[in-house]
């Protein structure tokens, strides 16, 4: 029950938002259930990312994505690498770290284009962060913050159903995927559709200037719990 409902207010905030189900449902459900991590978050992601990329489907930018697409691949690889190898506890602190270092930046920085060497590499450390820890949001969040929330929102959509589809085609082939796994996380389709048709209701109270804070503060948010949930485990 309690992973139920970090997950509905985690698939709420991503329907919202973009992203988000990992930030929030992580820490917690690596603490109560860690066999489920990253493998049930996975999956649930991929439930509530279709659906909608599916509503959002006339703002996404196919062509736009196709960098971060590619380069997710060598993300994916190298996060199941580190995954396999690298305590989970030093894995989370480097995470945590970068994503803290990155939003200084963009906070310091002048406003910037969304370009494809800029997609192509938040699609690197999207694939190596979401496999390794399934918080993969931040980096495509950063490099699209100051886009159009709209094509923001559905181009994260589907660049999150492919980059779902990569990690679990990995865990797959590294042993982490089981039938147990995938029978769980498939109870929780019903709670990824509840926030989603509830989340759908809250994007017309974030406009741009809004949506922009809300995105740097949920990468915060992410790190800082990350890193949180590393030092006290």
């Amino acid at each position: 029950m309690l992973a139920a409902g970090i997950l509905l207010f985690g698939c709420w905030l991503q329907t919202a938002l973009g992203f988000g189900m990992a930030v929030v449902a992580t820490p917690i459900i690596v603490i109560i259930r860690p066999q489920w991590v990253p493998v049930v978050l996975s999956i649930t992601a991929l439930q509530l990312c279709l659906v909608n990329t599916w509503n959002q489907r006339q703002y996404c930018d196919f062509s736009g994505m196709l960098t971060p697409v590619l380069t997710r691949i060598p993300g994916t690889c190298a996060g199941i690498w580190l995954l396999l190898r690298m305590e989970t506890r030093t894995l989370q602190i480097l995470v945590a770290v970068c994503v803290l270092l990155a939003v200084l930046v963009s906070v310091s920085a002048a406003q910037f284009r969304t370009t494809p060497f800029r997609l192509g590499l938040a699609g690197f450390f999207s694939g190596l962060m979401g496999t390794s820890t399934s918080i993969g949001g931040p980096p495509m969040a950063l490099v699209m913050q100051h886009g159009d929330p709209r094509t923001v929102r559905a181009n994260l959509s589907l660049y999150f159903t492919y980059g779902c589809l990569i990690s679990l085609a990995g865990y797959a082939l590294s042993g982490l995927l089981d039938r147990q796994l995938v029978l769980i996380s498939l109870s929780f389709l019903p709670i990824s559709l509840l926030g989603f048709f509830t989340g759908i209701r809250a994007r017309q109270f974030i406009d741009k200037k809004r949506f922009r804070v809300l995105l740097l503060g949920l990468c915060i948010l992410s790190a800082s719990v990350a890193l949180a949930t590393a030092l006290l485990w």
